[in-house]
């Protein structure tokens, strides 16, 4: 047996557990006996013995304690043992009154604060009260749909059942879309293989004239560039032609003046010689001259008084008659030098571009010759360039010709070897005279394909769509 002791102080202080066995509790009442039997010897007061009994946690070590003040107040007067008694206790009891009060209160705080809680747990009960009634009601809604599946699961069982007869079915109209496939893939195995025939002739002949009309481009743009060329050269020949013209009319004209200045030379030469031999004979005048005046000097000093006017005489009409003849000589072989220099000079230019002019018409005809040389050559490379063309051209028509000559004899061969007449002869002689006719004129696929046929007869004598 255990007796369960809950104390509580303030908010802050923690709840304190005092667990009591039931032998403990036992020497405790006896020790409550005990005191209460001296209590009623010793004369004490009632209320102090209620309030002793009520103090219920008072120790063994007080007890023990009072029977060896009893033992010692033996001796002593009964009053006086009295008194000290009463003393002795009064402060432990005021102390558990204290501590009565104070665990009265503290009771009183635990009683609210169990109100308090007990308050929250009857909300919180209440909610669990509603979410259990909201439960109950979605149970039993849950039981109506699980009446409700029970219904929908038999439908699905009505409906499985169906499907398992649709799939049934389905799996027979599947073989038999499967045969009907495997049939229609045979036809059109034998439509594509006689397709096939057909499409290869038509291809390769088709090709072989895409590359004859590559080929005839190719060809026509080299003629027009070589065509363009020869008329660069007849033009540059012609210009060549026109400047050589030009340049040997300017050599005649160069001619012309050379000769005219090398008369006016000679005829300079002419008038220089006449001119040395006319200042010769003036230059020995005027040394006869210098020689005589002298003389008359001389003369004139030894005679001045009887000769002084006839010696004036003779000064003034020498000077007047040789003085002009004198000036004369002087002043013509200086301006007849001059002009042999300047004539010297423009001869020697002329010259010069003489000479610059024979070297520009050499380099121009050597030139001119190389051009025409190089233009021979290249119009010999093309007339050889066209001639193999032409003849390759002709060669591989004629193998064109030869292959679908080969190809027909095959298609025949094919064709009786089977002894089913898939292709008709005229559907032959057709396609033969196409491939003449696309040899010739070069047409598009389009109307390569206007003479076929458009039903084709098959093995098992059904006619199939081309």
């Amino acid at each position: 047996m255990k007796v369960k002791i809950r104390c509580t102080l303030d908010h802050s202080v923690p709840r304190e557990e005092l667990h009591i066995n039931g032998d403990e509790y036992g020497s405790l009442e006896s020790g409550k006996q005990c005191i209460k039997d001296e209590n009623d010897l010793s004369g004490c007061d009632g209320n102090a013995a209620r309030r002793r009994s009520s103090g219920p946690l008072v120790s063994t070590t007080a007890h023990r304690k009072e029977k060896r003040v009893l033992q010692s107040s033996q001796s002593q007067s009964i009053q006086e043992v009295q008194m000290q008694i009463i003393e002795q206790r009064e402060k432990p009891l005021s102390e558990a009154q204290a501590e009565d009060t104070k665990h009265i209160q503290r009771l009183e705080k635990e009683l609210r604060n169990c109100s308090q809680e007990i308050d929250y747990l009857q909300d919180q009960l209440s909610a669990r009260n509603a979410e259990v009634n909201y439960l109950e009601e979605r149970v039993h809604s849950l039981e109506l749909k699980l009446e409700g599946m029970e219904v929908l699961h038999e439908e699905v069982f009505s409906l499985r059942e169906e499907l398992k007869r649709s799939t049934s079915k389905q799996f027979s109209l599947t073989q038999d879309l499967d045969n009907k496939e495997i049939e229609l893939k045979k036809s059109a195995l034998s439509i594509e293989k006689l397709e096939d025939s057909f499409s290869s002739v038509a291809l390769e002949s088709q090709f072989e004239v895409e590359s004859m009309k590559l080929e005839m481009m190719a060809l026509e743009q080299s003629l027009f560039e070589a065509k363009k060329i020869h008329d660069e050269t007849l033009d540059e020949n012609n210009r060549m032609s026109t400047s050589i013209e030009k340049l040997q009319v300017a050599l005649q004209d160069a001619q012309n003046t050379i000769i005219s200045l090398n008369e006016e030379n000679r005829d300079l030469k002419e008038k220089l010689d006449t001119a040395n031999k006319i200042s010769k004979i003036f230059s020995q005048n005027d040394d006869y001259w210098l020689e005589n005046k002298d003389r008359l000097q001389l003369d004139s000093q030894s005679s001045l008084s009887e000769q002084g006017n006839n010696s004036t005489i003779v000064e003034d009409t020498s000077s007047e008659v040789r003085g002009p003849n004198i000036g004369r000589p002087v002043l013509d072989p200086a301006a007849d030098l001059k002009g042999e220099m300047e004539m010297s000079q423009q001869i020697q230019e002329y010259e010069c571009l003489i000479k610059k002019l024979k070297e520009e018409l050499r380099e121009e005809k050597l030139r001119a010759k190389e051009e025409a040389e190089d233009l021979v050559q290249e119009m010999a490379e093309l007339r050889y360039q066209f001639t193999s063309l032409l003849e390759e051209e002709c060669k591989r028509r004629a193998c064109i010709e030869h292959a679908s000559l080969q190809r027909i004899a095959e298609l025949e061969a094919q064709c009786h070897a089977k002894r089913s007449p898939l292709i008709d002869l005229p559907l032959f002689l057709r396609v033969y005279g196409w491939l003449k006719a696309s040899a010739r004129k070069l047409p598009f696929w389009a109307t390569a394909l206007s003479p076929f046929p458009s039903i084709v007869k098959g093995q098992g004598g059904e006619k199939i769509g081309s």
